[in-house]
Parts: C-alpha cells; sequence; structure tokens
C-alpha cells in the first residue's frame, strides 16, 4: 500500500481535474455485498484464513458492446484478459511499473515481467509474476485473481496482504460489458481482534482513486 500511496501522489500531485476526471468516469462500491464470489472463493480462504478485517471495494465501468472492439465482444475470457493487459500496461501503473523494475529486476526475478511491452501482451495465466509483487493465483472463465502486498519469492504471510480481481461480464440483452478491479487486503500474518483494518483511512482512499485509474487504463485497452 506504501507504494501505491507514492505513485499515486506522484501521478495526482496538484492534478483536481484528474481526480474530478476519474471519479466521474468510473463507478465504486463499498462495502462489498456479503454475497460477493470473492467471500467463497478458494483465494480467500486460502489466504485470509484468519478471516481478519478487509479493506474491500470494486470499482467498476458498464459500457456498450458496441464500443468494444469486435473481436472481443463475445468473449468475457479475452475481454477479462485484455483488460487485464490495459490495466497494468496504461498509464495509470506506469510509475510504479517504473520504480519496481528499477528497484527489483534482477537474477532471481529474471522469469517475472517487468517491462510494459511484456505486460501488454502476457496472457495472465495462473503463476505469472510480474513487478516482484503481484501473481496471478486463480483464473476463472471471465476473472483473473492476482495476489499481491509482497514479493512472490517470499509466498508466505503478510502483514499486509491482498487479492485484485479483474473481471468482465457481458449481458447480451442489455448490450453491455461490466468491467471491475475488485479489492481486498488483510493481515494474513495472524488473527486480528480488534477490528483493525491494515491500513488508515488515507492510505484507503488513495487506494481507491488508483483502482479508478487502473480501471479506466484498463477500459482504454478494450475501445480503441
Amino acid at each position: 500500500m506504501g507504494v501505491i500511496r507514492k505513485t499515486l501522489g506522484t501521478f495526482l500531485a496538484g492534478s483536481i481535474g484528474s481526480v474530478a476526471y476519474l471519479t466521474s468516469a468510473t463507478n465504486l462500491t463499498t462495502p462489498l455485498p456479503a454475497d460477493d464470489e470473492l467471500w467463497s472463493s478458494k483465494s480467500i480462504a486460502t489466504f485470509n484464513r484468519h478471516r481478519n478485517p478487509t479493506i474491500q471495494d470494486v470499482v467498476w465501468k458498464r459500457l456498450p458492446l458496441s464500443q468494444i472492439r469486435p473481436e472481443l465482444r463475445d468473449n468475457e475470457e479475452a475481454l477479462a484478459t485484455e483488460f487485464c493487459r490495459g490495466a497494468w500496461s496504461g498509464y495509470a501503473y506506469a510509475p510504479q511499473r517504473l520504480i519496481m523494475m528499477l528497484a527489483n529486476r534482477g537474477p532471481k526475478t529474471r522469469d517475472q515481467l517487468f517491462r510494459q511491452q511484456q505486460l501488454a501482451f502476457s496472457k495472465y495465466e495462473l503463476g505469472t509474476k510480474f513487478s516482484d509483487h503481484f501473481e496471478v493465483v486463480d483464473r476463472t472463465s471471465n476473472a483473473i485473481t492476482v495476489r499481491c502486498g509482497g514479493s512472490p519469492l517470499e509466498p508466505g504471510p503478510r502483514e499486509l496482504d491482498g487479492l485484485l480481481v479483474v473481471s468482465a461480464k457481458v449481458d447480451k440483452d442489455m448490450g453491455t460489458v461490466d468491467v471491475s478491479l475488485k479489492t481486498a487486503f488483510f493481515n494474513s500474518v495472524e488473527p486480528v481482534g480488534d477490528g483493525k483494518k491494515p491500513a488508515n483511512l488515507a492510505a484507503e482512499l488513495l487506494h481507491r482513486l488508483y483502482s479508478r485509474a487502473m480501471v479506466d487504463s484498463g477500459v482504454r485497452r478494450l475501445t480503441r
């Protein structure tokens, strides 16, 4: 969350217009509904085994299918993959992408993705690691679940652990597609008995603004 806070601060410093645009261009739901698919997923059961308090939200956007690239309109899996590519290869992740590449690329991470072009064309298959901070831990027909909060080289519990779910859902009757970035952050090291979340309110708000930028960035990949 610290890296997110720094990179977003750099990206949006003094830019009230950017904040206003992202707020109007994307939708935010928090907390997640009690019946959300994330809560019954194997990923949340594996990584938040203590059922600790979470910072939880989903940023989403609904688009007419007519605006989507024709080759993607009938394939939710392709939509989710392309949306994921746009999120991590686009403008929103650019500052963090550079910081991570300069800080983390080396012999131990040679099998990971760092460059923009790599992230722009990855299939984000199960086990894909990138920026020495993210790892794909689950895939379904329309969603990609990424673990964050620390290096994939150290897969154990983390004081700030997290799951990001990138998804795309087509409604053919309505002629629309919903794309979203769902997040849950938690302490996976030990049980938290006082209800304390893993980050303060300021970091939580910055994270949500960053998520809005990631969704906007991902959408651009679907419509061009």
